[in-house]
């Protein structure tokens, strides 16, 4: 019994402190394409957990047992975690696999005990995971000396603590019992045998004055896992000159997190297996993150976004520092507004100071609208599709709301796919736009909104007119060595020494380029003999045959998206008709300027021959020609003679809203009766800045 009046001082200090391991932690996976099993064989892997307070070089001894009618025959030993295989192929069967932590010994300095143990199902073609959690097993007890202690008495004081009911010097001394001599402040760790309950503890010093001090008591009821302190201060006015002070504490402070035996930091989920896939609308997760040194780095990564856990406010996510080597993350559903529908993987990952890292995806199924991808919709057509993981089976409605501007909304309605997704179908849908669109779920806005940026649709090479080139004295409106797509009729012109269109330094107010095309119409002669020619720049080939030429309408063009018009800047002068007048009948007066548009499906360029005028078409056949999809038409036969710009409206067919272009024709001339070699002489066009709306 300890002596009451030794102990006045003595406190007991009890603390519970909630432990979460991985108790009877068995789970199965089926996908195991990395393992290769016999027809009756199943597979296991292994995991041991511990105590953080555990040192992790401690020696370990990994022991597996089948188990036949209630019998244990060892069938696997390993004197290391670092022995046992990532996987352990097995009989199908019963088995336990034990676990020890240390030495087993009844009084030692050198570290404390671990041991657990597991039972588990082998099952043929499954591999089942165990997590075998390791218990402290030793009784800790620790002697603190004041400073007191050295300073007042002479060298040579110890505390010694045995395994008895009372103290005995020659059972010390012979060995007879177990015991450890404390001669610093420090830590021992005991092992009591099952009859054994008590520990005795007895300190022996001398005074140079007082002479020799002597005290002991008994710590009666002694156990496991069970921590005890004793602080030893000199002072002078306590009985004998010692003051003892003892603490107990029941529940020795065990941290509330697991370590598997790794030099990385580790991930454990609590109540769940990290390796299988999570929902976002489920109950919270918390997980726990440990490391044998201080955590200097943790984040998450979700949805290509970083997170500082050790600094960030997040939405939806708890951290608690339990201590410089352990946090309890947790993760809730509002967490997930953050993150795009789908099956999304969250990334932690951990370096503590040591260079210890850990990196480790956890997959999440989570609700919401999925991102957008240009393979979802056609902007020619204007279609997109949009879809959905909706992981609360109990909705009755299920739509996806977009929009352009973040104020008009359309909202159209999803249906289940066979591929489990919900799918909904969006018209309208625009080049250069920014769409914001979600989930609504039973009239509620449900995951996270998206946001996708369509791109620009195609535009016309050399619009802005700034590449121009000559080759043999015909100059061309393009650069030397590129794929031609604008001409002119320069090719026809050069037999008669005549430019009908070149480039000009006079460009639109406020452009940024140098160059604009100005075209000139003019009578072209050799030796008296000749024809009008209408300055005229277009998209397509020219070729010549005497004094004929043939203009073939348009080129292959990629149109990415259906534009709505085409813009461009102009200035022209209309001059009275001086050749061929009234050919045709209305070809008398003024000159017209004539600007087109035609986005087609041919197969082939239109070929326009002056020689043939069965060829000629204008604009009123454009509404009925085959292959035409959409057109544009401009006639002015008013001067313009400032720069302005001009945006044509394209009328798209009804009868070819299901058809695909091929080809576009774009025509500038300042005289529109240039297919009959009529119009003014004194006729003239600038154009610059030619471009798509879309």
């Amino acid at each position: 019994m300890c002596n009451g009046k030794i102990f006045e001082t003595m406190k007991k200090i009890l603390s519970l402190l909630s432990l979460l391991l991985i108790m009877a932690a068995c789970s199965t996976d089926k996908s195991f394409d990395d393992v290769i099993l016999a027809t009756n064989e199943g597979a296991a892997r292994l995991s041991v957990a511990q105590q953080s307070e555990a040192i992790a070089d401690q020696s370990v001894v990994v022991k597996i047992y089948q188990v036949v009618d209630g019998e244990e025959n060892l069938v696997r030993r390993y004197t290391s975690m670092a022995d046992v295989p990532a996987t352990i192929n097995f009989l199908a069967g019963e088995y336990v696999a034990k676990v020890v932590v240390g030495d087993k010994r009844v009084a030692t300095f050198d570290g404390k005990y671990y041991a657990g143990e597991q039972s588990f199902t082998i099952e043929a073609g499954i591999v089942t995971s165990v997590a075998v959690d390791c218990k402290l097993v030793s009784t800790v007890v620790a002697v603190n000396y004041d400073a007191t202690v050295s300073e007042k008495l002479d060298a040579g004081f110890a505390t010694t603590v045995a395994v008895s009911d009372s103290y005995d010097q020659n059972a010390v001394n012979t060995g007879d019992v177990h015991s450890l001599k404390y001669t610093e402040s420090k830590e021992g760790y005991f092992i009591l045998p099952e009859e054994q309950t008590s520990l005795v503890w007895h300190f022996e010093g001398n005074h140079p004055k007082e002479g020799a001090i002597v005290k002991e008591a008994v710590i009666e009821n002694v156990k496991a896992a069970t921590k005890y302190t004793i602080t030893l201060k000199y002072s002078a006015d306590a009985p004998g000159g010692l003051v003892i002070e003892a603490t107990v504490d029941e529940t020795l402070e065990e941290k509330d997190d697991t370590l598997i035996f790794s030099p990385d930091p580790t991930l454990l989920g609590v109540g769940f297996d990290i390796a299988e896939e999570q929902s976002s609308i489920t109950e919270s997760r918390t997980y726990k993150v440990s490391s044998l040194a201080t955590i200097e780095t943790f984040t998450i990564t979700a949805d290509g976004v970083e997170y500082n856990l050790l600094t960030d406010t997040i939405t939806g996510v708890t951290v608690e520092k339990v201590d410089d080597m352990n946090y309890n993350i947790t993760i809730a559903d509002d967490f997930f507004t953050l993150v795009a529908g789908g099956q999304s993987a969250l990334t932690f990952f951990v370096e503590d100071v040591d260079g210890g890292k850990l990196e480790k995806d956890v997959v999440y199924n989570v609700q919401g609208v999925l991102p957008l991808t240009t393979a979802d919709y056609d902007l020619w057509f204007g279609n997109v599709t949009f879809k959905a993981l909706v992981l609360n089976t109990s909705a009755s409605s299920v739509k996806i709301a977009y929009s352009a501007d973040g104020a008009t909304w359309s909202e159209v309605d999803a249906t289940l796919g066979a591929d489990g997704n919900y799918t909904a179908s969006g018209a309208d849908f625009a080049a250069e736009k920014n769409y914001t669109y979600k989930l609504v779920v039973d009239s509620a806005d449900a995951g996270k909104a998206l946001t996708h940026q369509t791109a620009a649709g195609a535009q016309i090479p050399n619009g802005d007119m700034e590449s121009w080139s000559t080759s043999g004295d015909v100059i061309y409106p393009y650069a030397a060595g590129a794929s031609p797509f604008w001409l002119t009729g320069n090719d026809g012109a050069k037999m008669a020494g005549a430019t009908l269109t070149q480039s000009s330094t006079d460009v639109r107010p406020g452009s940024t380029g140098q160059y604009s095309a100005h075209l000139k119409s003019q009578f072209a002669s050799v030796m008296g003999i000749g024809k009008f020619a209408a300055g005229n720049l277009f998209v397509g080939t020219f070729s010549m045959s005497g004094l004929d030429g043939t203009v073939n309408f348009g080129r292959d063009f990629g149109f990415t998206a259906k534009p709505k018009s085409l813009s461009f800047w102009m200035k022209h002068n209309e001059g009275t008709i001086d050749k061929g007048a009234g050919t045709p009948a209305e070809a008398t007066g003024t000159d017209k300027a004539t600007v087109m548009v035609i986005i087609t499906n041919w197969d082939t360029p239109y070929a326009v021959n002056t020689k043939d005028q069965s060829t000629f078409f204008t604009m009123a056949d454009l509404a009925t020609m085959e292959g035409v999809i959409g057109y544009g038409y401009l006639e002015k036969r008013e001067s313009a003679t400032e720069w302005q710009e001009y945006t044509l409206d394209i009328t798209y067919r009804e009868d070819m809203k299901s058809v695909k272009p091929k080809k576009l024709v774009v025509s500038f001339t300042p005289s529109g009766f240039g297919d009959y070699f009529t119009g003014s002489t004194e006729s003239w066009m600038y154009v610059d800045d030619i471009v798509f709306n879309y």
